[in-house]
């Protein structure tokens, strides 16, 4: 018979019962409210450690942000040629260069320009063009974030602290486009900085992207909002923290709980008297409970998931698809990221979103006996954005399953990755090709000798190889500036690509050295009327600045022997005949011979003596009187060169000062020859100290400021130095020379007409060039008893009295040539007669016994 709970708990047994139910509803409650608080206290540790890994990722997609943008600046063809030698800053400032598009744009406040030696160059702050030194700005661990720029390739990013001010800096190397000479240590580069201030501001904008509440910045000791990331500096020193408000799920689903359950607990206690008599629905009350239970249980389990998926594959946007492989979920950075709003996408199946490769790909359907087969690490995909441009993505993502261990669909990120493509395939392209003209280079020119030997060697054609190099390249370079060498040089290319077949190459193998491939079959004739092509076109006159400028071409030619030759060999060949072009006189093409190669061989040996010579001071002046004719009184000297080699003795100048004009090492030579003398010349008070100024030292841009700073350092007075020319460096570029032989009188200086009579247009260069004086050519002296000589001496002399020009005769030998000399009116004269070329030494006895000052002395 069924008893009720009033005769239950009247027996002797009910205060057992009753005490026991209340004992175990007691306990109960206690578990479950231990239960509740470790598990509201385990997800929000996860919770927490979830949000700091988005922290560290957004702050390193900053990094790389600012790291990939130096990057490209830096490697900018522009950048290179107007910041990496010489900072010009007028070009830096201007918008779309260093200038207010750092900030407009890029939002980066500073960006600054460092010299090798780290002295700053040039500022931008807050889109400004200031003058500010970076030091003064950011002066902790600036130096050692320098110091790693210079040891990578890839920019060095780091934050750094100036006061209470917390910077994401990078830095990176401006390289000179120009490849360094074989054997030479590349200078140090010029370093290009970005600072980004971490503010408010933009802590403001992460939080959002993030989902990371109220994330901001904490200094010196203030306290954390519940969640922090130490900021260090990379030194390894603290330099702040950033904090924000984390997500607490745990916290949130206890709220939710604690008030049912406590009400739970309130009306156990009232109905404990009934529990006998309702412990159906008491029974079904609990299981009601504990179903809630599961229910926040589950739904903070799957919260767990989620964030611990996104904390391992974090990056621009998050994704969610169902089995039926169709979008259902897009984090908000989607359409920040693509432009294109959630309800465009959410149902949209993903391989119809996402192009893997090029026809598409296969997505995998996972099992879930082995899910981590159908895990996504890393896949490569193109999608389109909302302006229709193909962008690509890199995807990572894990299959979802539910609790039964059916899948039911993906949960992934997306990186937009497009730049950084863009840039791979940047490099790679300028990896082979040069970057002024867009011909190959020199590596890629290799490949594709390489490629055209071995067609070669099967007979599918005759290969031969010209090398090219320009005349009077340099002359024009130095006198208008890089930049019109480059824009010639942009000429030249476009030239030699329209002189070629189809199936040739032409590269630049550096400065103004091209090389070109040429496949045919009718050889040598074919390379030898492309040669003629190539000199032809590239003699054309070319227009730069409004000015007309002349250059030249020389060529060599060499083929393939057959059994004998290497690509390399065949090159190297091409180079010596091109040397042997140089050598008669330019302008010309030349074959290689076999004997070619053993006078490139002695002449690159000179050229190495040369150089010895002048790092070894095998150098010295001699000099040779000048005459006043009227009473044989030495008024001055001429300084010339000699080279006293260790073995070979006394090198006269005619064996080396051509190849150090080819060379270009007639410049250093020069200013030392123009030093030496004037600092010499100080020891005879009164005489003229004449040198002679080679064609390259005289279109050199940087001459006339060479004999101003020299006149200053040995304290030679300017009208006591006289600079010989020769009429063939006025022929080229008429207006430049006026402009230099004008700045030259400025200084005080003289000048003087070397060898005149002996070209085309001597009267007319008279007419229009500051001559102090007129040198007759020792020719006309040498055969003065022909009346052609004797008639042309005449009218030389005539002609200087007639333009107030004072005439001096060189070479002469003999005492009739100087009364003849004389007779007409010469007033200075130079030659064995008077006195022979003398080491400084002997010159300084000779004038202190033969100069009769007719002034007091002077500098």
């Amino acid at each position: 018979m069924r008893q009720s709970a009033s005769e239950f708990l009247g027996k002797g047994g009910q205060r057992r019962v009753v005490g026991s139910l209340v004992a175990m509803l007691l306990a109960a409650g206690v578990l479950v409210v231990v239960f509740a608080l470790y598990n509201a206290r385990s997800q929000n540790r996860l919770a927490v450690e979830a949000s700091t890994k988005l922290a560290e990722t957004a702050l390193d997609v900053k990094q790389r942000e600012i790291a990939r943008n130096l990057k490209d600046y830096s490697e900018r063809a522009d950048i290179r040629a107007h910041l990496s030698e010489r900072v010009d800053l007028d070009w830096a400032a201007a918008d779309g260069n260093l200038g207010p598009n750092i900030f407009a744009s890029l939002g980066y406040e500073m960006a600054f320009v460092l010299t090798p030696d780290l002295t700053t160059r040039y500022a931008m702050i807050d889109g400004r063009h200031v003058a500010a030194n970076a030091f003064g700005i950011i002066p902790n661990g600036l130096n050692e974030l320098l110091r790693r720029a210079a040891a990578q390739t890839f920019p060095a990013v780091g934050m750094l602290r100036s006061g209470r001010t917390i910077w994401l800096v990078a830095a990176g190397a401006i390289h000179p486009g120009d490849a360094q000479p074989s054997g030479a240590q590349a200078p140090s580069p010029a370093m290009l900085l970005f600072a980004k201030r971490i503010d408010g501001r933009l802590l403001a904008r992460i939080g959002s992207d993030y989902l990371l509440n109220r994330f901001r910045l904490v200094t010196d000791g203030d306290d954390d909002l519940g969640a922090a990331l130490p900021l260090f500096s990379p030194s390894a020193k603290l330099i702040g923290k950033v904090t924000w408000i984390p997500e607490r799920p745990g916290s949130q689903t206890l709220h939710a709980l604690l008030p049912p359950m406590l009400a739970s607990f309130g009306v156990f206690g009232v109905i404990g008297a009934f529990a006998l008599r309702s412990s159906r629905r008491s029974h079904r009350e609990l299981h009601a409970a504990a179903r809630t239970i599961d229910s926040y249980a589950d739904t903070l389990k799957r919260s767990e998931a989620r964030f611990r998926d996104v904390a391992e594959a974090s990056s621009d946007w998050i994704w969610e698809s169902d089995s039926a492989m169709r979008l259902t979920f897009v984090s908000a950075r989607f359409a920040q990221v693509t432009s294109l709003s959630e309800e465009a996408v959410l149902g949209t199946a993903l391989d119809e979103f996402f192009q893997v490769g090029s026809t598409g790909g296969e997505w995998p359907r996972p099992d879930a006996a082995d899910p981590a087969v159908a895990s996504i690490r890393e896949l490569r995909c193109t999608y389109t954005d909302a302006a229709g441009h193909r962008r690509i993505a890199r995807l990572a993502a894990r299959p979802v399953f539910d609790d039964g261990g059916a899948w039911t669909g993906y949960r992934g990120t997306a990186t937009d990755i497009t730049r950084e493509v863009e840039a791979q395939e940047q490099a790679a392209h300028l990896s082979l090709h040069d970057p002024l003209t867009g011909l190959p280079n020199r590596a890629h020119f290799q490949t594709r000798l390489q490629e055209a030997f071995e067609r070669d060697r099967l007979g599918q054609s005759r290969l031969a190889v010209l090398s090219i190099d320009l005349d009077h390249f340099k002359e024009v370079n130095d006198t208008l500036g890089h930049a019109a060498g480059d824009a010639l040089l942009l000429e030249v290319a476009e030239r030699l690509q329209a002189c070629l077949g189809e199936g040739d190459t032409v590269a630049r193998l550096g400065g103004d050295e091209f090389a070109v491939i040429q496949n045919g079959f009718n050889q040598p004739l074919d390379a030898l009327a492309l040669a003629r092509r190539l000199i032809a076109d590239l003699t054309a006159p070319y227009i730069l600045e409004g000015r007309e400028n002349l250059l030249g071409a020389s060529v060599g030619i060499a083929f393939v022997e057959e059994g004998f030759e290497t690509p390399s060999r065949v090159l190297k060949n091409a180079d010596i005949a091109l040397y042997s072009a140089k050598e008669n006189g330019r302008g010309v093409a030349r074959v290689f011979e076999a004997h070619m190669g053993m006078e490139r061989e002695a002449r690159r040996l000179l050229e190495q003596d040369l150089k010895q010579a002048l790092a070894g001071s095998e150098f010295e002046l001699h000099y040779q009187p000048l005459v006043a004719l009227e009473d044989e009184r030495i008024i001055g000297v001429e300084a010339l060169v000699r080279w006293r080699h260790p073995s070979r003795g006394l090198v006269p100048p005619n064996d080396f000062i051509p190849l150090a004009e080819e060379t270009g090492l007639i410049l250093p030579i020069g200013e030392w020859v123009l030093r030496t003398a004037c600092r010499q010349g100080m020891q005879w008070p009164g005489l003229t100290v004449a040198v002679n100024l080679s064609p390259v030292q005289f279109k050199h841009r940087d001459l006339v400021a060479m004999v101003g700073e020299i006149l200053e350092e040995t304290g030679l007075r300017p009208e006591r130095l006289e600079l010989e020319i020769t009429e063939g460096v006025l022929m080229h570029d008429g207006a430049a020379a006026r402009d230099t032989l004008t700045r030259l009188k400025a200084l005080g200086v003289r000048i003087a007409m070397d060898d005149f009579g002996t070209g085309y247009s001597s009267l007319g260069y008279l007419n229009s060039f500051p001559f102090d004086k007129i040198k007759i050519d020792k020719s006309f002296i040498s055969d003065l008893s022909a009346e052609k000589s004797n008639a042309i001496v005449r009218s030389v002399i005539g002609l200087g009295q007639s333009l107030d020009m004072v005439t001096i005769a060189e070479g002469v030998e003999t005492a009739e040539q100087a009364s003849f000399l004389r007779r007409e009116g010469c007033q200075q004269v130079q030659g064995y007669h008077f006195g022979r070329p003398v080491p400084v030494a002997q010159l300084t006895e000779l004038v202190a016994t033969v100069v009769r000052p007719s002034a007091p002395a002077a500098a």
